[in-house]
């Protein structure tokens, strides 16, 4: 993204300069502006979204286990999670008694629109070793992955196919 913005305010320095230093003298007023077109730190607060928190990750995957949020509402913490809403139905349904599940999820990497970080999860059988989830920026929200969403569907007994 550094990169991206890099050339863009070269360009636009490049374009900036080879209009201030023509011979012409003549009156500039038959330039047309394109006020529409974003400037240099429009285009840069739109793509530099601010890195979710652990306590933001770790909330997102405690509602998909909780048995108590009803499948629609978990179905819009994950990307894509209405094609998912038959497997959290089923997953809520085989953790209505299973007892307590808890995340502990490490500082997350951000690269452009994907977060990534270290996952352990733990259940009154034991813990797992640290995994990676994953989770996208969708419409300002960082969501679980598709990916993420199915590891964690496959431990509650309802795979994605």
């Amino acid at each position: 993204m550094q990169k991206s913005v890099a050339v863009l305010a070269a360009a636009s320095a490049a374009i900036l300069i080879a209009g201030c230093s023509s011979g012409d003298d003549s009156d500039h007023a038959d330039h047309i502006s394109d006020s529409s077109a974003p400037t240099i730190s429009e285009t840069t607060e739109a793509a530099a979204a601010p890195a979710p928190t652990t306590a933001e990750l770790t909330q997102s995957l405690a509602l998909l286990v909780d048995p108590n949020v009803d499948a629609a509402t978990k179905a819009d913490t994950i990307e894509n999670g209405r094609t998912r809403l038959a497997n959290l139905e089923q997953m809520t349904a085989a953790l209505a008694n299973y007892g307590a599940i808890t995340f502990e999820v490490d500082t997350p990497s951000v690269e452009g629109e994907t977060a990534t970080a270290p996952v352990t999860i733990a259940t009154t059988r034991g813990a797992t070793a640290p995994t990676p989830n994953t989770w996208v920026l969708v419409d300002g929200r960082w969501k679980v992955s598709d990916a993420s969403a199915c590891q964690i569907l496959a431990m509650g007994q309802a795979p994605c196919v």
